[in-house]
């Protein structure tokens, strides 16, 4: 006995639908129309194929229930002409018989389901529910299908179809963009459409070292900067999407995010005297921010935990004012928490962003908000090596012009390239360039390794009190095996020690 409550929703499910049943047993067909009405408001029935075809065409039910031999013109017949028709309509073949060669025949024409006589309750019941879900799922489709087409006329980027590099198809927006009447007037001006890209700095055009859909059809999703001018000539700074078609072979999407107004083209293309006065302006970073936002990009916050890289997507979901809202992993929001500062990339930014001045951590909605933020011209997440805080297993002596300096000398970092110190004082004469001896004892083992080499200062820096001092050098041999040694089972102690932070309040 089939559960009153299944009945029930399947009738919710069904009763608005039309149901047409073809049987030519007079008796059988009265019956089950009779069962039929328990589910459906409206049942059509008939006792012949001719027939039944004339009433489909006449009144649209989305559900066909046939016998298969019939006078006139037998279900499978009428079957195939039905879906001649609308291809979407559900057809449910019934017979008395188990025939291989009828169930290859409905398999051929697309029927739904094959059931044979007579008809059990528990059966028709599972067939009709699956009905109800693909009567719903292709409902939704058509609903989305019939709105896929405002969407693509009526927002406001310009989107475009492409195949094998031509245009097939252009919304409205992108249409009215190049004073086109349509696409074919579209394809006469611009035979491809990397015609209208112009030559902008770090931007996505045609020239010697890049041919740029060969370059967006390799890095499909991804979101790339692109000048282009419109119909009097002013240049437009956009962010174009391009996204490749699953098993639609040579076609894809490319989409433009027009971002003109937050003035961001000549940070990209400037002379060095303008871009270092860029660099301090929070207004530029901050519409660097707003088109991330608005283009829904993914952008890299990275972290450096004494030295160990900690890097995760993030997403700007917020600007109010200065402050700028971000969404990132609990993880990175804690590598924040304990670095009171960041680093920010993105494939649509020029350079890195540093940023601080955090004003609130949600570890809840996982997203931080800060309110100071920097253009770097040199990036920390690009080193060529890796950096990291050192333990009391490694000491370092430095030997400059004769005078050997040891005491209150403090490593800061370490790398494969060179070594980030700091001193009370400086020796008389030190500069930029300046070659020093230094020593460094790595202790892994029972016994301790010296480093012998020769460093050149690279940077100095004046603490007040104190002074940093960035040494490069060139290993070589067992001292570059020490050194590799040493920063990897460091690096390995740090990831245990952050790991075992993460969950503390």
């Amino acid at each position: 006995m089939a559960d009153a409550n299944v009945l029930k929703q399947l009738r919710t499910s069904l009763q608005s639908y039309v149901l047409l049943y073809v049987e030519d047993n007079a008796k059988l067909n009265a019956q089950a129309t009779v069962l039929f009405q328990k589910f459906f408001d409206r049942v059509i029935s008939t006792e012949d194929g001719e027939q039944g075809l004339e009433l489909f065409k006449r009144h649209r039910p989305q559900i066909v229930i046939t016998d298969i031999n019939m006078p006139k013109m037998d279900g499978l017949e009428m079957s195939e002409a039905i879906h001649e028709i609308d291809p979407d309509v559900i057809i449910i073949i019934t017979t008395a018989h188990d025939d291989v060669e009828f169930l290859h025949r409905s398999i051929k024409i697309g029927v739904f389901d094959y059931l044979t006589k007579p008809l059990k309750i528990e059966i028709l019941i599972e067939t009709f529910t699956r009905c109800a879900h693909t009567l719903i799922e292709e409902f939704h489709r058509k609903i989305f299908n019939a709105n896929l087409h405002a969407v693509f006329n009526y927002q406001n980027n310009l989107v475009l179809l492409l195949h094998d590099r031509n245009v097939v198809m252009a919304n409205q927006p992108c249409l009215d963009f190049f004073g086109a009447s349509s696409v074919e007037t579209f394809r006469k001006q611009f035979v491809t459409f990397g015609e209208v890209l112009l030559e902008h700095n770090s931007f996505i055009y045609d020239h010697n070292e890049m041919e740029w859909f060969k370059h967006i059809s390799a890095h499909s999703g991804k979101l790339f900067n692109v000048k282009i001018a419109d119909t009097e000539g002013q240049p437009h700074h956009f962010i174009l999407t391009f996204q490749i078609i699953p098993e639609k072979e040579g076609y894809a999407v490319l989409s433009l995010n027009d971002v003109t107004e937050l003035g961001l083209l000549k940070l990209y293309d400037s002379s060095a005297l303008e871009r270092d006065k860029m660099l301090k302006d929070e207004k530029m970073v901050r519409g660097l921010f707003e088109m991330a936002m608005r283009s829904a990009a993914k952008i890299k916050i990275h972290n450096f935990y004494k030295g160990l890289s900690i890097a995760n997507d993030a997403l700007v979901v917020n600007i109010e004012g200065k402050l700028v809202k971000l969404q990132t992993p609990y993880v990175q929001l804690k590598a924040v928490q304990m670095e009171d500062m960041f680093y920010l990339t993105s494939e649509l930014f020029p350079m890195a962003i540093a940023a601080d001045g955090i004003k609130r951590i949600n570890f809840d909605d996982q997203s931080l908000v800060f309110e100071n933020y920097r253009m770097l011209n040199s990036s920390p997440v690009k080193r060529e090596s890796i950096r990291v805080f050192p333990d009391q297993n490694i000491k370092a002596t430095l030997l400059y012009e004769g005078r050997k300096l040891d005491t209150d000398l403090e490593i800061l970092d370490v790398s494969v390239r060179g070594i980030r110190i700091q001193l009370p004082s400086l020796p008389a004469g030190f500069a930029l360039k300046q070659k020093a001896v230094l020593d460094i004892v790595v202790t892994m083992g029972p016994r301790p390794s010296i480093i012998n080499t020769q460093g050149e200062v690279f940077r100095i820096v004046d603490m007040g009190r104190r002074f940093e001092v960035v040494f490069l050098y060139d290993l070589h041999g067992a001292f570059q095996k020490t050194m590799i040694d040493y920063i990897a089972k460091r690096q390995m102690v740090l990831i245990r020690e952050f790991k075992g932070m993460q969950y503390e309040k």
